[in-house]
């Protein structure tokens, strides 16, 4: 037994000598390959099952939509797409999109980039480090967890500059002048930001005296594209709407104040980066790499300037791997591993012992993916991004919206009604200002239809104020918007009809309600009734209640389906009166009667035997007391067994 234990290194090392160049290149294509069929399967589901619930997917689908139509605007932002980033390469992907019409192309398009860019990096790490040491730097940038949630977050055209600029690096190293430029200039086209690694870049290559031509080519043309980006470009686009300059308000108000403080004052900036989630986040990046960029700190410069501008951020999704900033930074980071892992080799145990630095260098990495990676997690998660009964009621309610006309909506909706030229943002409604920006937001006038899901997280969580409603309230006086149709917690309106169903309304006498009920919540209003409704789509419930005293605090209700053993087998989080008459704009002694369209999932039906009812603080998720002696808070709807039974089968 000891004798083949002492012969395991010599076997590793024969099998690890044995891999051919051709197998190599075999197994980097295998992983390719499987690597974009799951991302690709992943990001399918996740559009038809609504999983996208930021707006970036929105924006880009709505700009290349409408590039190809002769327009640059983005309705969503309220101005040029170019005011927002200076993504030129949006206008050499509408061609493409022409062909490939739908946002499941750009989602497609973003997951075979990302893929490809293995190859560059490939055969730059086999300039340095043999084919061998270059299928492991390979393999680990598929494993990369920045690579795995760049490619999950919603589309983003500086994903192309992962690409462009690995095919850089590597004509950079063969000396090869003329496809270092060209590719040099379509990664500057990615994004503005993209020319500060060309400049870090070019000094790089002067310090380490490599291919000095293409250095004081990079150094030249990133300074002059970034100046002309930021001094003229976007400040022409963008009109003082986006301003992206608050995110380092600490430094400074302009770009110039940051660069002085920064200089000046670089205490500041060292109690900025030091913060300990920004400590975090350099290990988040570094451990899956084994932390082998740090041993060649001159191949790691032209990473610098764009981490440098993630840590001086005070925005908390640029200090994240979970977000799509990592984009402009795998390519450089890679380009310093492949640097470390040259120095790692000419240490001395490892000289001999390739095979084991090989094995050291997957194993952290598998491990990092393990634990901080979204690759392996798609097997937990496939089941819930299965669209359900939900998805069809969204996909009900967005076939209402007439092609041609324009809407404004909450998140998850936009990048299924993107193709169409004035689509706006509720968000920007409910915060009452552009993204990012202090400059008052107003809705176009013309704006015909509203869906608006008012359990939407990011919208109403992200963007939440306690008096936040009344932009709401306003909204909806302002443009004399009627419910078309409401399931559950969202609701179609169209503008210049009457309700067809009713939400909530004010109650000048006393109405007595079918069941009569009679308890106190958290001291401050009473639920003193409710009415049962079975319908063909859905029950409806309606809730009279009567506040005691100003109530201070965002209730929102919860409500339990139980079914014969008194289990809760499904849960439903609703806002009262549909956040547009919260509980903190209540008046004493004012009525309120209230209407809860509600659905239930196809596999429960017939197993539903009871509603419970509790409540909640939506601020701080407290649950608030009742007088129900439930140990809760919860008060029974009942009775309602017949009703809901008639109703389920």
């Amino acid at each position: 037994m000891c004798r083949l234990i002492q012969q395991v290194p010599s076997m590793l090392d024969k099998f690890y000598q044995s891999l051919t160049e051709d197998t190599a290149l075999r197994v980097l294509s295998l992983s390719a390959a499987i690597y974009a069929l799951l991302f690709s399967l992943w990001c399918y589901l996740k559009y038809i099952s609504f999983a996208y619930y930021d707006f970036d997917l929105a924006i880009h689908d709505q700009v290349i939509w409408n590039i190809g139509r002769g327009s640059a605007y983005s309705s969503i932002l309220g101005i040029n797409f170019l005011g927002n980033h200076i993504h030129f390469i949006s206008f050499l992907i509408a061609p493409i999109y022409k062909v490939f019409n739908h946002p499941l192309a750009l989602l497609f398009l973003q997951t075979i980039v990302l893929v490809l860019a293995v190859f560059p990096l490939y055969k730059t790490a086999k300039i340095f480090l043999g084919y061998r040491l270059a299928l492991v730097v390979g393999i680990i940038y598929l494993l990369y967890p920045g690579l795995g949630y760049t490619n999950l977050f919603e589309f983003h055209p500086t994903v192309f500059a992962t690409f462009f600029l690995a095919w850089m690096f590597y004509y950079f190293y063969r000396c090869e002048t003329g496809l270092f430029v060209l590719f040099m200039l379509l990664s500057m086209l990615c994004q503005e930001n993209i020319a500060l690694i060309i400049i870090a870049l070019g000094i790089y290559g002067l310090c380490s005296k490599r291919n000095r031509l293409c250095a004081l080519i990079a150094l030249a043309s990133g300074l002059v594209y970034f100046i002309v980006c930021i001094k003229i470009l976007l400040p022409y686009f963008n009109r003082d709407t986006i301003q992206f300059i608050r995110i380092y308000g600490k430094l400074g108000n302009s770009f110039t104040e940051i660069l002085k403080t920064i200089f000046t004052r670089p205490w500041e900036v060292f109690h900025i980066i030091v913060q300990p989630k920004k400590i975090l986040y350099l290990k988040d990046i570094f451990l899956p790499l084994s932390f082998v960029p740090l041993l060649s700190p001159l191949t790691l410069l032209p990473s610098l300037p764009l981490l440098a501008q993630h840590l001086l951020s005070q925005r908390g999704s640029e200090i994240t791997l979970y977000y799509h900033y990592t984009a402009e930074l795998i390519s450089p980071l890679f380009l310093a591993f492949i640097g470390g892992i040259a120095r790692a080799r000419n240490i001395v145990f490892f000289k001999s012992r390739e095979w084991f630095l090989t094995g050291i260098l997957l194993l952290m990495a598998l491990i990092s993916n393990i634990i901080l990676g979204p690759h392996f997690a798609f097997f937990k998660q496939y089941k819930t991004l299965i669209p359900d009964y939900r998805d069809a009621q969204k996909v009900m309610l967005i076939n209402k919206i007439p092609q041609d006309a324009s809407a404004v909506s909450t998140f998850e909706f936009l990048s299924h009604l993107s193709h169409r030229t004035d689509l706006y943002s509720f968000h920007h409604v409910y915060s009452g200002f552009f993204t990012l920006s202090m400059k008052p937001y107003h809705l176009p006038g013309d704006v015909q239809y509203a869906l608006i899901d008012f359990d939407d997280f990011l919208t109403f969580r992200g963007f939440y104020d306690l008096y936040n409603y009344q932009k709401i309230d306003e909204f909806l006086k302002q443009g004399r918007w009627g419910v078309l149709d409401v399931t559950d917690t969202m609701v179609l309106f169209k503008k210049g009809i009457a309700d067809q169903h009713p939400l909530f309304t004010f109650i000048e006498d006393f109405v007595k309600p079918s069941q009569q009920v009679s308890f106190i919540i958290d001291d401050r209003f009473q639920w003193y009734g409710y009415d049962f409704y079975e319908q063909p789509q859905h029950i409806r419930l309606v809730f009279y209640w009567r506040p005691l005293k100003s109530v201070n605090k965002d209730i929102n209700i919860f409500i339990d389906f139980m079914d014969q053993e008194g289990e809760v087998v499904y849960r439903q989080y609703r806002p009262l009166c549909y956040r547009i008459w919260p509980t903190q704009a209540w008046k004493k002694a004012q009525n309120i009667q209230e209407y809860q369209y509600i659905s239930i999932p196809p596999h429960l039906q017939g197993h539903i035997k009871r509603l419970m009812v509790g409540f909640y603080d939506y601020n701080t998720g407290q649950r608030l007391k009742t007088t129900s002696k439930d140990f809760l808070g919860r008060i029974e709807i009942g009775p309602i067994n017949k009703a809901m039974e008639a109703y389920v089968q």
